[in-house]
């Protein structure tokens, strides 16, 4: 039996698993496996989901890192820290950089829900009415013009951050995860923290799912069924803690003395105190495009030189590169 993982970002793996690319995928979160099966279902007419046999081996909840000296500038760690607080920093202090990645990416869809829970007052049920009233998108709208940089996914964001250090960013999205591993390397700048909103947080899951691709055979099944047993071992779940996720085990001991997840590595294994309820498809998808209209905007303009020096294949391949952006 053969096992071979291949690297993809969400996108990717959901526009690789609709013509049979892969058995089983493992995408961040389990928000991806909806929309998938939607794109099965719409691509083939038929009323099977493509997303069978699916199991969670790995969560880590979403957060906002900062600085520790920036995050006890908003009364970490005794005080309860939000989204408003986030708003207020940004809109006062007009050198206070942070950001959330774009909603491409796990953790910037996860956090952009939870900023609309956050406007709806709510922890549980988002609604599409709810993400649609007027004061839901004045208070996301109001947070998303404050957010310096989109695009780049939380490993990105983590490496820029290592490289840079504070003079890059004050806070921003990622998983708790990613807090752990930052402050274990070696000639880290600082130290950061996890905030977990006061408001909520969603999680990253990480999912481990069977696709049942019509020629899917019994062998393929049996594979599947082993690497799931491997993943959810004793031994592999204790792997999964010692690199800072949380393992799907509940019986393991977070406080364990070989755990990570401890407020010496910027983290607190008792929160977060307050878990959002993942909200339906529909409301999904109503969010990623209303969080298109609050967000920051910009204009970019694409500028080229067409010189003599760049004759022939120079501008030929600008050319096609500027065609393959825009697409």
């Amino acid at each position: 039996m053969t096992v071979r993982s291949v690297e993809l970002e969400p996108e990717a793996i959901i526009e690789g698993a609709l013509p049979g690319d892969f058995q089983a995928i493992s995408p961040d979160s389990s928000i991806w496996l909806d929309q998938l099966d939607r794109a099965w279902m719409e691509q083939t007419g038929s009323e099977s989901p493509l997303v069978g046999e699916t199991v969670r081996y790995a969560v880590s909840p979403v957060v906002i890192a900062v600085w520790e000296d920036v995050a006890r500038s908003f009364g970490y760690p005794d005080s309860d820290i939000g989204w408003g607080d986030i708003l207020a920093k940004a809109q006062s202090d007009p050198s206070f950089k942070w950001s959330h990645p774009s909603t491409s990416s796990a953790s910037g869809l996860l956090a952009t829900l939870a900023e609309f829970y956050a406007g709806a007052g709510k922890t549980r049920g988002l609604t599409i009415e709810d993400a649609q009233q007027q004061a839901t998108l004045d208070y996301v709208g109001a947070i998303e013009k404050t957010v310096r940089y989109y695009g780049e996914g939380e490993w990105a964001v983590i490496q820029q951050v290592l490289e840079k250090g504070p003079a890059y960013l004050d806070a921003f999205v990622c998983q708790e995860q990613l807090v752990i591993y930052f402050n274990s390397q070696a000639n880290t700048p600082g130290r950061l923290v996890a905030i977990y909103p006061v408001e909520g947080s969603l999680w990253e899951d990480h999912p481990l799912a069977l696709l049942e691709t019509p020629d899917l055979t019994d062998e393929q099944r049996v594979v599947f069924g082993r690497f799931r047993d491997y993943l959810l071992s004793q031994e592999t779940q204790m792997l999964i803690l010692s690199y800072g996720y949380r393992p799907a085990d509940l019986s393991i001991p977070l406080d364990d003395p070989a755990s990570p997840i401890k407020p010496e590595n910027g983290v607190n294994p008792a929160e977060p105190q307050t878990t959002l309820q993942m909200p339906g498809p529909a409301v999904v998808e109503v969010v990623k495009d209303a969080w298109w209209y609050t967000k920051r905007h910009t204009n970019v303009y694409l500028v080229v030189d067409t010189s003599g020096s760049m004759r022939g294949e120079k501008l030929d391949n600008a050319q096609e590169a500027l065609r393959v952006f825009l697409d």
